[in-house]
């Protein structure tokens, strides 16, 4: 894509931003029915799809610069080669950002104009002068610190780093500022003894984004940014990897792949945590949420949050299994017996230890820091060991296991109504659908891949990896992660959208149309797989176009191959 088509696709989404908001200051404006979706879904459509390419583009430039940074600190190529790459698929993909946020505001307007109207006039300044500024100043920046990748080389590398450093602070600035009406909607500000109405009246423009869910939004969306653009970077890698027709080519590929994706499980870990977080400052807003999300009509929504889950840590260790393959001397690698002891005992301990004192109860914590810090601290002083498979192995038994625990419903029933025994839980069981259960279950999944990675790690300063030669197996993992995490995303965001029940913004605006109701798991799924596949087939699409071998080729570093073989 060409200079002047990038900016002709940004200045078209820019006026349906300011023309959005202009439009919707008219008054006796009518919806709109959209045919074949309905207003709800249609919505939800571009609105999924707007947050998915902005997640890409707000987490790429994070790892893009850290990445450009190691290269010029370790004068290594293939690192700058990263960081450029991504950058031209980041590009192309932030011109797709521009025009789903444009249309996201006209179709909000279409199917919801009272709304639109209402909720833009909360956040005029944010909506008029705010995002707009952010928008703009970020479109200058990253076009400068595309174009100018060539010119500033050597002594002004340092020059360039800063400009995406100043990229990402305006990408993190402009996340900030609109989770704040995004939030909003879910927890408004409230205070005892007057109306939501009374409040809101008098409530200032940072009350409002300043609201109870506001900052744990903003550290969810953080990591889970900057895991969805590891996972894509891995999709990037692969797609390259199976149509390299150089040796060189192939083992710079599985190179990239294995970065993107050790920094998407990197921050992969920390989501179950931001998740959590979320959730119980939602819950503490207005309890009813956390019944109606975990043991009523959204509760099999929670339920494929877990297979999901499950599956992307499965894939995860899977492929570090496959990445030891390609590892000279990694069968001579041994870890502690302690490890899979504690990988076994860990969700059973746990759980036990959270029926009696609850985290971050100091009586939990005494119980169970010891037990997973055990093979890290006293491991090595132990004499028994096993081998780097049998500890794999192990690992991949668990996470089966704790997704069996994850996917152990309350009930056989959608909603605790009317429960009969054909649909109960066996009582011999019930403890598997207890929240307990599913955070021992939540953290074995954590503990099983950060040993594996510790192990992988072992294994690599001790044996020769062999750059290129991993199964080309591996590289549909990498395609299936970035898929998995595109589909959990959707599952999530309609999660979090549903939770308000009827209304468009909680307490404050109902949703009186006959839409207002919560949709089957069954229906959800069906729009988030097609908004999951019109997704994979644009991001595709942009790799195609932005690294074809021709220009892949004429930005490789010259004199500088990727070395086959590499501690």
């Amino acid at each position: 894509m060409k200079m002047w088509q990038r900016s002709l696709i940004l200045a078209c989404a820019m006026l349906a931003l300011f023309g959005g908001v202009a439009y919707a200051q008219a008054p006796g404006l009518s919806p709109v029915e959209f045919r074949y979706t309905g207003n709800r879904t249609a919505v939800w459509i571009v609105a999924q799809l707007h947050t998915l390419f902005g997640a890409f583009v707000l987490g790429a430039p994070i790892f893009i610069v850290i990445s450009e940074w190691l290269g010029h600190w370790k004068q290594d190529p293939r690192y700058d080669r990263l960081a450029r790459e991504v950058t031209k698929v980041t590009v192309i993909l932030f011109s797709m950002t521009a025009v789903t946020g444009g249309l996201f505001i006209f179709v909000l307007l279409a199917a919801y104009p009272q709304f639109t109207t209402w909720f833009i006039n909360q956040f005029y300044l944010v909506f008029a002068v705010f995002y707009p500024a952010l928008f703009i100043s970020g479109t200058i920046v990253l076009y400068a610190y595309f174009y100018t990748w060539d010119g500033w080389k050597g002594e002004k590398k340092g020059r360039h780093i800063a400009l995406g450093v100043l990229l990402n602070l305006i990408c993190m600035v402009t996340m900030f500022v609109i989770n704040g009406p995004t939030s909003f909607m879910n927890t408004p500000v409230k205070a005892e003894g007057l109306s939501p109405q009374d409040i809101l009246a008098a409530a200032s423009l940072w009350d409002k984004i300043a609201n109870q869910s506001w900052m744990p939004l903003n550290l969810h969306r953080i990591d889970g940014n900057v895991a969805f653009g590891g996972f894509i970077t891995g999709l990037i890698a692969a797609y390259m990897y199976m149509g390299a027709k150089t040796q060189e080519d192939r083992a710079y590929y599985d190179w990239m792949g294995f970065v993107g994706s050790l920094i998407a499980v990197g921050a992969t870990l920390f989501q179950p945590f931001t998740g959590l977080l979320l959730a119980y400052e939602m819950c503490d807003y207005d309890f009813s949420f956390c019944p109606y999300m975990m043991a009523d009509q959204l509760s099999m929504f929670f339920e494929m949050q877990g297979a999901m889950i499950g599956l992307l840590f499965l894939a995860i260790n899977y492929y570090g299994w496959l990445s030891l393959k390609r590892v000279e001397g990694a069968e001579k690698v041994r870890m502690t017996v302690l490890a899979p002891i504690v990988m076994v005992a860990l969700p059973f301990v746990m759980m036990a230890v959270m029926n009696t004192y609850w985290i971050p109860d100091p009586k939990s914590l005494a119980f169970l820091l010891p037990l997973v810090l055990a093979p890290f601290l006293i491991g090595r002083f132990i004499p028994l060991t096993v081998s780097a498979r049998t500890v794999i192995k192990i690992g991949f038994l668990m996470i089966i296991v704790s997704d069996a625990i994850w996917l152990t419903p309350h009930g056989f029933a959608a909603t605790g109504a009317n429960m009969v025994a054909g649909v109960e839980i066996p009582s011999d069981w019930e403890f598997l659908g207890s929240m307990p259960a599913k955070l021992s279950a939540m953290f074995t999944l954590v503990f099983v891949t950060v040993v594996n990675y510790i192990l992988y790690n072992r294994v690599i300063k001790q044996g020769t990896i062999l750059w290129g030669k991993i199964d080309f197996a591996s590289q549909f993992v990498l395609i299936a992660l970035a898929f998995i995490s595109i589909w959990t995303m959707g599952l999530m965001g309609a999660v979090r959208s549903l939770v308000k029940k009827y209304y468009h913004t909680y307490s404050l605006v109902p949703d009186l149309s006959s839409e207002s109701f919560t949709p089957t798991l069954s229906y959800s799924a069906w729009w988030i797989t097609g908004i999951t596949v019109i997704f994979f087939a644009v991001v595709s699409l942009a790799v195609i176009v932005a690294l074809r071998p021709s220009s892949s080729k004429s930005h490789a570093p010259e004199g500088s191959p990727v070395p086959v073989r590499a501690k």
